[in-house]
């Protein structure tokens, strides 16, 4: 029985099947039973993602304050510091994983909670937006590794990355393990970040001959310098009225919100009109989603003042933003490269199937991206179905058994006749079935 288009419209509600892949791969039953979606699963692993940042963060700005009180010395806060950035940047990075799976309508059943808890569990915690990832990452799993049309691959980025390998070991290790302590080389991937996940892009402009054709100024862009404008506003508000009475502070903030709304409901609609990916429920929905969601991280800089004399933002700049901008998108790159890099463009070995240690299956290929080739296969099968899925494959599927790449640890193979994945990424003859089918 062949498998149908439909039952692997994970990113779209029509994404086409690979031809090479129109085989007796899965029994239709057992894929039923793999794409259904729980409402709770990884919304509890999100959960656990967020206490965990959350720990981290509280224990280190405690140490920080009473350190000296302990009678170590100043230059314990370094390395305290730097740990804590780098775990939450490894945080931050599973939570991206976690926005990818919704992208693919996996975190929730219904489309709509799908969309809105990842906006605001994900999204808007990296700065990021879901509509605009979806859109890029469609043309991946349509065209992936195609450096002409896959837009994780856009602009310079096939040449500058993939165009190196097959890399030797010693060579990868120092380009992408030690270079992680020079931070020019970290900084620059920072780009492909906010290309990937962040606010505002090409794609987003009106089409010709739309109204208010004649602006300057993109349309889609108008309610993001609203929300810029209002959140100065918002911040200057609060700082003048910070040392105020209670009452007086709350009714400044509420109020500066509530022209916020005001000025919201008063956007034509055609200002919220995009072509920057699907989306569940309205844009202009989301943008005042986004703007709330902004108020109230502000709002909790203020209330931590009143409440302890301290400015939460300084805390908030060092151990949210600095991983977001240094760790997270290193993690980005080094995932994809153990992905894709070394791969070509054949169905059945565009990526690969990657066992690791602990540490590398958390930080790196969390929520299933160690099965990667599986889940190009299937984007529509939740992360914690993967890998039975990948066994069931090869014991039905002659093809998928031969053409699969299993790579076992990172550095070193775990026994003699498995390759390790700097093995795969150093190979210079793997054997590469496209036709597999």
């Amino acid at each position: 029985m062949l498998i149908r288009e439909n039952d692997v419209a994970g990113l779209s509600h029509h994404l086409p099947l690979p031809s090479a892949l129109k085989n007796k791969l899965l029994d239709s039953d057992d894929l039923r039973k793999w794409t259904k979606v729980h409402r709770s699963r990884n919304l509890l692993c999100l959960l656990l993602d967020f206490l965990s940042a959350a720990g981290i963060i509280t224990s280190t700005i405690y140490f920080l304050n009473h350190r000296a009180e302990w009678g170590l010395p100043w230059i314990f806060n370094i390395p305290v510091t730097a740990i804590a950035i780098f775990l939450v940047g490894c945080i931050q990075h599973r939570i991206g994983l976690m926005g990818h799976e919704a992208s693919h309508y996996l975190l929730h059943p219904n489309r709509r909670t799908n969309d809105l808890l990842a906006q605001i569990l994900c999204f808007f915690p990296v700065f990021g937006s879901l509509p605009k990832y979806r859109a890029k990452h469609l043309t991946h799993h349509l065209h992936p590794n195609d450096s002409d049309r896959d837009m994780n691959l856009h602009g310079d980025r096939a040449k500058r990355l993939y165009s190196r390998f097959p890399m030797e070991k010693p060579s990868f290790i120092f380009h992408y393990y030690l270079k992680f302590f020079w931070p020019p080389f970290v900084l620059s991937n920072l780009r492909d970040l906010i290309h990937v996940i962040a606010i505002g892009s090409p794609e987003g402009k009106r089409e010709s001959g739309s109204q208010d054709a004649g602006q300057k100024t993109p349309l889609y862009r108008k309610p993001a310098l609203w929300g810029i404008a209002y959140l100065i506003a918002y911040l200057v508000v609060m700082e003048f009225t910070k040392r105020e009475s209670l009452p007086i502070f709350a009714v400044a903030l509420s109020s500066t919100y509530l022209l916020g709304v005001l000025g919201w409901s008063r956007m034509p609609d055609f200002w919220f009109l995009s072509k920057r990916g699907k989306l569940a429920y309205p844009h202009r929905i989301d943008a005042l989603l986004r703007m709330t969601f902004v108020t109230a991280l502000a709002t909790s800089f203020g209330i931590t003042f009143r409440l302890t004399g301290v400015w939460a933002g300084g805390y908030f700049l060092l151990l949210w933003v600095v991983p977001l901008i240094y760790v997270f998108p290193y993690l980005m790159l080094l995932r994809e490269i153990y992905q894709h890099a070394n791969a070509d463009e054949g169905d059945l070995t565009n990526s690969r199937m990657m066992f690791t240690d602990p540490f590398t299956r958390w930080a790196v290929l969390g929520y299933g991206n160690g099965a990667h080739l599986v889940h190009h296969i299937y984007p529509n099968i939740p992360q914690y179905h993967l890998s039975e899925v990948h066994i069931r494959l090869l014991e039905n599927s002659e093809a998928y058994e031969t053409a699969a790449e299993e790579t076992y640890g990172i550095l070193r193979p775990w026994s003699e006749n498995q390759p390790s994945l700097l093995d795969a990424l150093s190979d210079q003859e793997t054997q590469r079935a496209q036709d597999s089918a």
